[in-house]
């Protein structure tokens, strides 16, 4: 549709709404005013039910059915204010956007459509895993060398870097089946792990080999999960976290040697358990990585993964450090990355359907928003792809992990909440005060290049109108909520007057933009 059509289009829809409010202040008047006659409510429902018909066609969404509660008082929407002041800056953004190819890679190497829907959404770091593949085709544990192909490294590397995006490699695999290395490499039978200058010199091969081949990739995790290992069961064993340590150091040293630009982390970082004891004993870090997932199972409701999204791993709790208490323990700005990041882990019966829906997309827009204003560098979305027939026999009824359905090549809300802000925030954009005067919606904003833009994400399930202080002339506005079903998902795009109301439908993420002089 022409920018032309749709700017008529929302003209319409406003004109329309106009006049469902003033049917509905009108009988509002009439009620406190006591003069309501039996023929009045019929002409005034009247009055009502055309103009919910009149908006019925002119627009996607439908207003609440609601409106005359059973005692015959007005129920309207709660009012919102929002305030933007662009010349006061609170801080500059570090935040670039990725996402992980798991068991997926190939899929993804080999379509070009979605490779291109990985560049327009500016996705800058993709996380990979090392035995998905595997270069050593045989390690020997007595020479402490291997044979190695690396073909499949390679082309997918070079993808990545294809996209301008660049790698971050885990090396070594772990969760709660156990662990997972290259065939022939042996295992400690004290410590149940590699032995350190074993697998120090297997992570090294693959430092040695990108330097070989001048592909500059910077960033390295040493084991996935390694809590599986060292606080299985939710039972800390810090001998196997000494043992851990002594593996992970050994590999740090052995990789630095080879080129000393690398990044290493591990995703147990911010662990209180581990950041304590790694502090007091020696441990090698270069980034502070985790992973975030906020709701526990299927039965659990939406409030805690919305108080989550804004908590776990920003603020300090029994368990887990915030990232700028990580920062202050450790001494250092450390670089922060969310190694991996959904709504949900859980898989047995199926992923959960909330995934794809509004509510994991109002989530998502909630993890961004606090890690823009806690500094963190990156959050990697895990996973970029998923098949929605493969999931059709699970109970869930959800449709994987996935931000695109790689059965159509088609993307889910996640996808565009990320597109929507990794198009429209870069690093060191400015970022500047706004405040929202009701906890239901939160809110950024900032400055790129000539446009203000502002960010608001409703995370209750019901409508809330929004009234602008601070914003003047006409915001361009992109909407993802309910009015368009997640099964078919698009962005609304229209253009509103900034002394207008703006309604949010329940769970929404709105990006609001304007020029500035």
């Amino acid at each position: 549709m022409s920018r032309e059509k749709i700017l008529k289009r929302r003209y319409v829809e406003r004109e329309n709404e106009k006049v469902y409010y003033i049917a509905i202040y009108a009988i509002f008047k009439m009620i406190h005013r006591s003069v309501i006659k039996k023929r009045s409510i019929g002409i005034m429902l009247l009055s009502s039910v055309l103009a919910f018909s009149i908006m019925s066609t002119s627009r996607s969404f439908q207003p609440p059915i609601n409106i005359i509660s059973t005692a015959g008082m007005v129920i309207y929407w709660p009012r919102v204010h929002v305030t933007v002041n662009a010349n006061r800056v609170i801080g500059i953004n570090n935040l670039s956007l990725g996402f992980m190819l798991d068991w997926e890679w190939k899929i993804w190497r080999d379509r070009t459509v979605l490779k291109q829907l990985a560049r327009d959404a500016n996705f800058r770091l993709i996380r990979l895993f090392s035995h998905r593949i595997e270069p050593c085709i045989h390690w020997d544990e007595a020479t402490r060398t291997g044979t190695f192909d690396w073909t499949n490294v390679d082309s997918i590397v070079r993808e990545i870097f294809g996209i301008d995006a660049e790698p971050l490699i885990c090396i070594g695999f772990c969760d709660s089946k156990g662990i997972i290395i290259p065939p022939g490499m042996a295992i400690n039978a004290t410590t149940g792990l590699p032995y350190p200058e074993s697998f120090a010199a297997y992570c090294a091969e693959w430092v040695k080999h990108f330097k070989q081949i001048q592909l500059p990739v910077k960033y390295y995790e040493v084991f996935n999960e390694p809590f599986f290992y060292f606080y299985k069961n939710w039972v800390y064993n810090e001998t196997k976290l000494g043992y851990f340590l002594d593996l992970f150091n050994k590999c740090y040293d052995e990789m630095h040697k080879i080129n000393p630009e690398i990044l290493i982390g591990n995703d147990a970082s911010l662990y209180r358990k581990f950041l304590d004891y790694w502090k007091t004993h020696g441990g090698k870090l270069d980034f502070f990585s985790f992973h975030k997932y906020d709701c526990d199972n299927l039965n659990m409701g939406d409030e805690i993964p919305l108080k989550r999204a804004e908590r776990r791993y920003f603020a300090t709790d029994s368990i887990f450090y915030g990232i700028k208490d990580a920062r202050q323990l450790w001494g250092a700005n450390l670089p922060a990355i969310a190694s991996e990041c959904n709504w949900a882990a859980t898989l047995a019966n199926g992923t959960d359907p909330r995934i794809q829906k509004e509510v994991g997309a109002a989530w998502l827009a909630l993890v961004l928003r606090t890690a823009v204003l806690e500094g963190v560098q990156y959050i990697i979305y895990y996973c970029f792809s998923s098949s929605k027939s493969w999931e059709a026999t699970k109970p869930s009824g959800g449709f994987g992990f996935g931000m695109i359905n790689h059965d159509d090549n088609q993307p889910w809300y996640p996808y565009y909440v990320q597109k929507l802000i990794g198009t429209s925030l870069y690093p060191n954009d400015l970022l500047v005060e706004s405040t929202s005067s009701s906890n239901d919606i939160k809110v950024l904003s900032w400055i790129h290049e000539s446009e203000l833009n502002l960010l608001l994400i409703c995370k209750i399930n019901e409508t809330r109108v929004v009234t602008f202080q601070g914003l003047t002339g006409q915001l361009d506005f992109f909407r993802i909520d309910g009015n368009v079903s997640y099964l078919t998902p698009q962005v609304q795009i229209g253009r509103i007057d900034a002394n207008e109301p703006f309604i949010l439908y329940g769970y929404s993420v709105v990006l609001l933009k304007t020029t500035i002089m």
